[in-house]
């Protein structure tokens, strides 16, 4: 078994490229994914293993081939820079579709 001493002369050996695996920082990359899916109305989709990452490209697949990108003008044209909450309602149709989009947004200021 190598010891601390043994590692650190075995890193200064050579140039090469040392990384270091962190379950925190794979912890605070994920969070950070969700939050920023979340934001922008997204989702994240987690792949562990290649077959996760198959599933996940499926998923983003299927998707992709039924969503609907609206657009949205503003009836409040107030410069302030204050958020403005969105929502979105799907009318006239037989099953509550599922509807992901962002909570809203900062109006531009100035």
């Amino acid at each position: 078994r190598a010891s601390s001493e043994d590692f650190s002369d075995f890193c200064q050996m050579g140039s090469f490229e040392r990384m270091q695996i962190s379950r925190d920082l794979y912890n605070l990359a994920r969070r950070e994914m969700n939050d920023l899916a979340k934001a922008s109305g997204g989702k994240n989709f987690v792949a562990a293993s290649l077959q996760d990452a198959r599933s996940a490209f499926a998923q983003v697949a299927n998707e992709i081939g039924t969503q609907y990108s609206l657009g949205y003008y503003p009836t409040n044209k107030a410069r302030d820079g204050k958020f403005r909450a969105i929502r979105i309602e799907v009318r006239g149709v037989p099953e509550k579709p599922q509807v992901r989009a962002r909570e809203g947004y900062f109006a531009p200021k100035g």
